[in-house]
């Protein structure tokens, strides 16, 4: 009986340790801490690695045969090599996420008609508040999840929001980590697709 009791204690102080544990850095990604320096970098042109990642459903609204809407079907990007590419880490917990959603949302319709293409990478998330994320912000530019974990790897993404430019070609022209604002995005954005305004 005694044992009993001294096993359930030695359970509950090694759970209530892990809990904070994970509360500790909970709180910790939440305040980017180990996120790479906020702001841009310039990345030299080395070429962006490949993936192929499964798109959420679509928005509502949004336009069929878009790459949106084709819900069950998969991003890759290899087929977008011919094209100005944004590239966007993001997650339903991310405050600045949440903050830049609408901004990247609005001008989508526009680089999308200039012949860019957007793509969102939803990671360290879960499905359900991913899919309430996009339906909050009413999102319809094509957006995936990194499913195995491993996109974000291979781009180097150690905090959120994280963007990536890619000129035609799939070369990586510039990254930004931190918040965007409008302005900055586009003049990102021009950049990769060889205009200036």
């Amino acid at each position: 009986m005694e044992q009993t009791r001294s096993t359930r204690l030695t359970a509950a102080g090694v759970g209530l340790v892990l809990g904070m544990l994970l509360l500790a850095l909970g709180l910790a990604l939440w305040r980017g801490v180990g996120q790479a320096e906020q702001g841009r970098s310039d990345v030299g042109g080395s070429r962006a690695p490949s993936f192929t990642a499964p798109l959420f459903e679509a928005a509502p609204g949004t336009a069929p045969g878009t790459a949106a809407a084709d819900a069950g079907t998969a991003f890759v990007l290899d087929e977008h090599a011919d094209q100005p590419i944004f590239i966007y880490f993001w997650a339903s917990w991310c405050l600045p996420c949440r903050e830049e959603a609408q901004t990247i949302q609005e001008i989508w319709p526009e680089y999308r008609d200039r012949g860019y293409m957007f793509v969102g990478l939803n990671i360290w998330d879960l499905q359900r508040d991913a899919e309430a994320f996009i339906d909050e912000f009413g999102l319809a530019f094509p957006l995936a999840r990194d499913a195995e974990r491993s996109v974000y790897v291979e781009y180097g993404v150690q905090g959120l929001p994280a963007a990536f430019f890619l000129e035609p070609g799939l070369s990586i022209r510039s990254r930004y980590d931190g918040a965007l604002d409008e302005a900055t995005l586009r003049g990102l954005l021009d950049e990769i697709g060889g205009t200036t305004s």
